[in-house]
C-alpha cells in the first residue's frame, strides 16, 4: 500500500476529476440538494447556530469546506453571514459563482484542498461547515482536528450527510445498489447502462495496489469512505477533546423518497449529523 501522503494526494486528485464529470448534474441528482426534507434539516440547524451567534459584532464568519455548488453556502449568505468557500473543483466553484451573481451575493473563493487550506491559512471562523464532505477526505479525523483550532470561542463546527459505519456491510451494499439504480431510473436514465457497466468493470478488476480497493473511475477514490462509512463516535470524541460540546444524530438517507423511507425504517446505512459548539467565554458557556 502507498504512503499516507501518496494516498491522500490520489484522493484529492480523484475529487478534482470526479467533479469535472458530475458538477453539472450534481444538484439535480443528489437528494441533499433537491429533497425538501433535507433542505429543511439544513435550515433548522443553521437557525440553531444563528440564534447562538446573532449577538456577535459584525457578520458571522463561516468557512464552508467543500462548499461545491453552494447548497449550504447560499443559505448562509441569505442570513447575512460572511462566507469563505474552499473547494478543489473549479467547475463547482464556477457554478457557485454564477449562482451568487444571480442572487447578488458575494463570497470569498479558495480553490484548494481542505487539507492544504488547514496548513496554509491562519484565518479563524465563527462557523465551519462540512456538507457531504468528510467521506471524501482520506483522513477526516486529522482535518477535523486541524479545523477545530480555527473556530472562535463559542463558535460551531457543523457536519452533515456523511455515512456512518453500517451494522452489516452486505445489507448496506445491497441498499446502496438499490438506491443508485432507483435514482438513475428516476433522474438520470442516460447514465443507467453506463453506470451498470462501470460497476461490472469494477467487480472484475484487481485491487489497486496503493489504495487496496477496486477502482473503475475517479468516484471510487473520491468518495473514499462512502462504502465503509466513518466512525462518528471517534469524531465526537475528538471534538470533545478539543473543548467542543457535540450533538450527534444518526438518520436514514436515500437519493429518492422511496429509498429514504426504506433506510429510515430499516437503518441499513445510516448517515450522521454533528453540531458542535466550542466552549469559551462567549455567552459564558456552551449551549448546544
Amino acid at each position: 500500500m502507498g504512503s499516507r501522503a501518496d494516498v491522500q494526494r490520489q484522493v484529492i486528485s480523484a475529487n478534482v476529476e470526479f467533479y469535472k464529470q458530475v458538477a453539472n448534474t450534481y444538484d439535480d441528482y443528489e437528494s441533499i440538494t433537491s429533497d425538501i426534507f433535507f433542505q429543511q434539516m439544513l435550515e433548522d440547524d443553521l437557525s440553531v447556530i444563528d440564534e447562538q451567534l446573532r449577538n456577535r459584532s459584525g457578520p458571522i464568519r463561516v468557512l464552508d469546506c467543500g462548499g461545491g455548488s453552494g447548497n449550504l453556502t447560499l443559505k448562509m449568505l441569505k442570513r447575512g453571514w460572511a462566507a469563505t468557500v474552499v473547494d478543489v473543483s473549479s467547475e463547482r466553484l464556477d457554478l457557485l459563482e454564477a449562482k451568487l451573481e444571480a442572487n447578488r451575493y458575494k463570497a470569498k473563493f479558495v480553490k484548494n484542498s481542505i487539507e492544504n487550506f488547514c496548513v496554509t491559512s491562519d484565518e479563524r471562523f465563527d462557523v465551519v461547515t462540512f456538507s457531504s464532505v468528510l467521506h471524501h477526505l482520506y483522513d477526516p479525523l486529522n482535518v477535523v482536528a486541524a479545523i477545530a483550532g480555527k473556530v472562535t470561542a463559542g463558535g460551531f463546527i457543523y457536519s452533515n450527510f456523511d455515512p456512518a459505519v453500517p451494522k452489516s456491510r452486505v445489507l448496506a451494499s445491497c441498499f446502496r445498489n438499490l438506491d443508485t439504480i432507483t435514482a438513475k431510473i428516476l433522474r438520470d436514465r442516460s447514465d443507467l447502462l453506463p453506470g451498470l457497466l462501470r460497476r461490472f468493470r469494477k467487480a472484475i478488476r484487481a485491487k489497486n495496489a496503493s489504495l487496496q480497493r477496486r477502482v473503475a473511475g475517479p468516484g471510487d477514490i473520491a468518495e473514499y469512505h462512502a462504502h465503509g462509512g466513518l466512525d462518528d463516535d471517534a469524531i465526537v470524541a475528538l471534538l470533545e477533546s478539543k473543548n467542543f460540546r457535540a450533538e450527534r444524530v444518526r438518520y436514514g438517507t436515500g437519493r429518492t423518497e422511496l429509498t429514504r423511507a426504506l433506510n429510515e425504517r430499516l437503518c441499513l446505512f445510516p448517515s450522521f449529523r454533528i453540531l458542535a459548539q466550542k466552549c469559551g467565554p462567549v455567552h459564558h458557556s456552551c449551549s448546544t
